[in-house]
């Protein structure tokens, strides 16, 4: 049988493998003297082996091959391979022939241990061998001890290199992961005076790629890595962060601009879609960079300012971002600003506030907006959105959602004994709320505990909302409307396909945003966009509330349109609860300007 050299082997049997993973697998050979001092050890001399005549039992061989050809993940010419080293390492003439003979056995024996075959095979792979009765068996022994014993040595050195190995770099891709790039780039800053840049690289996925492929997710990410390892000088190292989250190091970048150039490069590869079992997908990639300056002493100061700008780029809707001591100070005041958050929450320094919506034609309050007001300690308000964005990226959605249900229904009871009249309240739900299934059970238990029926309520949602997964909305959406709930579509006409999906919604009620409606007796065009919602809003047979309403002018023309309820600050700003109640029992939707003095002493 030929014999093929180890190099040789490696690179048939693990050309298809990548140059990081083949790394660990290398086997440290052993010289002639380190043999000799192991052999030593076990009380032998290095001419016990070189004269003591090696044989081989073949039929031994042929029963080893049996038992390796058994395991199910062992390469048929490993079992191939390992029967010739055998076979060399009994033909031995010296010790030196004997030490490569064993360091070629030892290879083998690397890949079989790699591939699945049990340390405990040692003894087993080692049984073929057999020496002649005049060496003793104590020799005979200690020579397989020998052996065996510096075989499972190297199984454990192998099993400590793939350990780290395995920490230092990705699980699926094998590229350096974020551990080395936090002891590569803290080298740098450390031992190199040169300078260095850092990227950052987010890929988002399209939408249709997440919806219904997410078994190809894994070729994506090879056919990314691919285009970005090509698109790399040769002196930049490529990092895997995540499953979609990459970091280049790269030397010699003293220059924003030429981060922003590298940047360039990267991004164009991606102006394509890429191909993935023959389906092909949009990845778009959100890159955020800093350079290295005498500032940087920890990798951790330098990895925190490449994910500003990466943050930055992502939430500016850019492409690419570079650090700069403005995008800390951002960073700092946005943190403060959820702390300021989480504070007024943890604190019940939160409030509903309710503005009037009033019929068109009467004059009378028929119902109100309930609008989110949240204090600082020093009694600044912070702006509702903000609000909101922080709870539930701080995971307190839930606990914010039923907050909200409660404090409605208790509010709408509070109505409904003070004032005796069918006055509805608008709820405001946000996309993460339109799929959470427990959303219509909680309503359901807070309606029972306040006494209030489910039909004086209103749910607004957004177009915007529907995106993250519209059909689980809509069954929601369904849900709501048969414990009999309305449902209103806020800020129409500023969200994506509005007319297809006003068709097909369970929508009681549209509400046109204030932006076409406050200048609508300036604007032909605002004013032909209202009346085309109006008509076409008619026709489905959905009723309509225009928002903005600030000036006479604009209330005439919103009446001459025959749009049923107006809400804005005509009539009145959003009021705390006391003094709305106060607003209904004095009657203030049907005297304007009454509501107009109340506006400018609660302005």
């Amino acid at each position: 049988m030929q014999y093929i050299q180890p190099t040789e082997r490696a690179a048939r049997l693990e050309s298809d493998k990548p140059s990081e993973q083949r790394a660990f697998r290398r086997y440290q050979p052993l010289s002639a003297d380190a043999l000799a001092a192991r052999l030593l050890q076990f009380g032998l001399k290095p001419a016990d082996v070189t004269r003591s005549a090696l044989r081989l039992q073949s039929a031994q061989v042929a029963h080893i091959q049996t038992h390796l050809m058994n395991e199910p993940q062992v390469n048929r010419a490993l079992v191939q391979q390992y029967s010739s080293a055998i076979e060399k390492l009994v033909q031995r003439h010296d010790l030196d022939a004997f030490t490569e003979a064993f360091n070629d056995l030892a290879v083998i024996w690397i890949d079989l241990y790699a591939e699945g075959v049990s340390i405990t095979s040692v003894d087993t792979l080692l049984s073929a061998i057999s020496v002649p009765q005049w060496f003793s068996n104590s020799k005979t022994q200690a020579l397989k001890h020998c052996l065996s014993h510096c075989l499972i040595e190297s199984a454990a050195r192998y099993d400590h290199t793939a350990l780290e190995f395995a920490r230092r770099h990705h699980q699926h891709s094998h590229l350096p992961n974020g551990r080395l790039l936090m002891e590569q780039l803290q080298q740098l800053l450390i031992f190199s005076q040169s300078e260095a840049g850092l990227l950052l690289i987010s890929f988002k996925l399209s939408s249709t790629m997440l919806d219904g492929h997410r078994h190809r997710m894994p070729e994506v990410a090879v056919e990314i890595i691919k285009r970005l390892q090509q698109s790399l000088p040769k002196d930049h190292t490529l990092f895997h962060l995540d499953a979609y989250e990459f970091a280049v190091l790269s030397p010699q970048l003293d220059h924003s601009v030429k981060l922003d150039l590298l940047s360039a490069k990267l991004r164009r590869p991606f102006e394509f879609t890429v191909n993935a079992n023959h389906q092909m997908f949009s990845v778009s990639p959100v890159i955020g960079g800093v350079c290295r300056d005498a500032t940087h002493k920890k990798a951790e100061d330098m990895l925190s300012q490449a994910r500003l700008a990466l943050e930055h780029a992502d939430s500016t809707y850019q492409s690419f971002a570079t650090y700069s001591e403005a995008l800390s100070q951002h960073a700092d005041a946005n943190a403060q600003l959820r702390q300021d958050v989480l504070e007024a929450f943890e604190n019940d320094r939160m409030a509903l506030y309710l503005q009037p919506i009033v019929d068109t034609h009467s004059g009378e309050c028929m119902g109100a907006e309930a609008l989110l007001r949240c204090r600082k300690a020093n009694g600044e308000f912070i702006p509702p959105p903000v609000v909101i964005e922080v709870l539930y990226q701080q995971g307190l959605g839930n606990m914010f959602i039923r907050w909200l249900i409660n404090t409605s229904c208790r509010l709408a009871s509070t109505i409904k004994q003070k004032t005796q009249q069918p006055i509805f309240l608008s709820i405001n739900l946000t996309a993460d709320d339109l799929i959470n299934r427990e959303l219509p059970y909680l309503l359901a238990q807070a309606l029972k505990l306040w006494d209030v029926e489910a039909s004086i309520f209103t749910l607004e949602i957004t177009e915007n909302g529907l995106l993250v997964d519209e059909d689980t909305a809509v069954e929601i959406m369904h849900e709501f409307t048969s414990m009999g709930c309305r449902m209103a579509l806020d800020d129409f006409g500023t969200g994506y396909s509005s007319m297809s999906r006003l068709r097909n919604l369970p929508i009681d009620l549209v509400k046109i945003d204030q932006s076409f409606v406050r200048n609508v007796a300036h604007s032909a065009q605002d004013r032909a966009i209202v009346q085309g919602i109006i008509t076409m809003a008619h026709g489905l047979g959905k009723k309509v509330v225009a928002e903005g309403v600030e000036d006479a002018d604009c209330l005439a023309i919103i009446q001459s349109l025959q749009c049923e309820k107006i809400q804005g600050y005509y009539f009145s700003r959003p009021l705390p609860f006391e003094q709305f109640l106060a607003w209904i029992e004095e009657g203030k939707a049907s005297v304007p300007e009454v509501a107009i003095v109340n506006q400018q002493a609660t302005a």
